[in-house]
């Protein structure tokens, strides 16, 4: 008996250890034991602060003889990658019915009948390996709303939908920083179930199981709760204030309930901007439970500034273990907006409005609190013994009206050179 529960357990272990073999060192991945939140291979916590533009970026610039483009790609990718900001939202094919003229999709001669033209997709790799290097998520949508290249919506997927979704799978699964989108507004072209087959073939085509999304119309609810194959609700919403953003993203994580991750990849253009507004709805999205995407930060024409701010909300978010966390505004106090938390082990607490941020049924301890001044990048670490219960906490030398703090209860952490008292403030800017 002892034996065959021996063979039994090696073999589960088997198993578990081939499903992650196929996943690249420092991939981006769906947290295994909580489908809300994707994770780095290696365990470390991601989130996604990123541009929603250019839609267009795999064809700006004039159009070579051979199909590749003179555009400005590399500027763009220069420009994005220091400021930690994450990620593009771009798309494959922008032509047969999408926002985009007919040269914009990856065939020779732009004619799906000839088949992937093979120097356009070494320019797309060029791209794509400057955007993994620099820890940027290539948001990569196979079609743009309405565009479809076999078929029409109802028709069924041909087998050619197959072959070209598989080979650009192929091609481009190597890369640690990718998520795949079935398709931008999915409902204009395919059915529920055509989508719910087009993740299946990109499943089972990706060798590494990065994360597969499905954007759609405005609206929360998503048609996908319980597919397997589906691991990213990329929303489409239209609040204008951050509070009712914050509110519906947690009336959507909440439908959730563990089974995807939320990603708030386009938002209402008229309600965001690029300045004060557009960082306000950020972190309250974050602390939503949900991950943003920028509308209209085109990269060229957004302030670095504005890109840098996005870059604050990813480093700072990525420190906590979010993996462990929800929102839980019930414990705001004081100042506070909005809280995300695992009770008793470690807290975010965001205010835009200056103030005392509290916290409400704190454990007493002597927590690592962790400041950031959400415009400037400053950041203060310290630690301060706290009696415990209802808490406000005054913002240290450095920290500005807009702020976040992360309170971390970890005798682990705290022991690794912090003691009660100490203080180390930088400047994320300059790092």
């Amino acid at each position: 008996m002892k034996s065959s529960i021996d063979i039994s357990m090696l073999l589960g272990g088997l198993l578990i250890a081939t499903a992650a073999l196929g996943q690249l060192p420092g991939q981006v991945v769906v947290d295994p034991d909580n489908a809300s939140w994707f994770r780095y291979q290696q365990g470390d916590s991601f989130y996604l602060c990123a541009p929603g533009e250019p839609e267009d970026f795999l064809y700006r610039g004039s159009r070579n003889a051979n199909g590749t483009r003179n555009g400005d790609q590399g500027s763009l990718l220069s420009k994005l990658g220091p400021t930690g900001a994450n990620g593009i939202y771009l798309q494959a094919v922008r032509s047969h019915g999408g926002d985009g003229d007919s040269t914009h999709n990856p065939f020779v001669d732009n004619d799906k009948n000839k088949g992937l033209n093979q120097a356009v997709l070494d320019q797309w790799e060029g791209w794509f390996d400057t955007m993994d290097e620099d820890g940027i998520v290539i948001f990569f949508i196979f079609y743009d709303d309405s565009a479809r290249l076999w078929g029409s919506k109802g028709s069924g997927l041909a087998p050619e939908e197959t072959t070209f979704v598989s080979a650009l799978v192929d091609r481009f699964e190597h890369h640690k920083h990718l998520i795949w989108v079935v398709a931008e507004e999915y409902e204009e072209m395919w059915t529920t179930a055509e989508a719910s087959q087009l993740a299946s073939i990109i499943k089972a085509a990706d060798n590494n199981n990065h994360p597969v999304a499905v954007h759609q119309l405005t609206g929360l609810g998503f048609d996908f709760p319980n597919d397997p194959r589906v691991d990213q609700f990329a929303i489409q919403h239209g609040a204008f204030d951050p509070d009712s953003v914050h509110a519906n993203m947690v009336s959507t994580w909440n439908s959730a309930n563990g089974r995807y991750n939320l990603n708030l990849a386009e938002p209402h253009r008229d309600a965001w901007g690029t300045g004060s507004r557009a960082r306000h709805n950020s972190w309250a999205t974050a602390l939503g439970g949900a991950y943003v995407m920028h509308i209209d930060w085109d990269i060229a024409g957004t302030p670095v500034a504005r890109l840098k701010e996005c870059g604050y909300l990813r480093s700072f978010m990525e420190f906590a273990d979010l993996t462990s966390m929800a929102p839980k505004d019930s414990l705001a106090s004081g100042s506070t907006n909005y809280v995300l938390a695992n009770p008793g082990i470690a807290y975010i607490a965001y205010t835009r409005d200056g103030g005392s941020p509290g916290i409400k049924s704190l454990p007493a301890g002597t927590p690592l609190q962790r400041w950031l001044d959400t415009v400037t990048g400053t950041m203060v670490e310290l630690t301060q013994s706290i009696s415990g219960g209802n808490t406000l906490f005054s913002r240290p030398g450095g920290i500005g009206s807009e702020a976040a703090l992360y309170l971390l209860f970890d005798e682990d952490v705290l022991a690794d050179g912090f003691e009660s008292g100490d203080t180390t403030t930088w400047s994320r800017a300059t790092l």
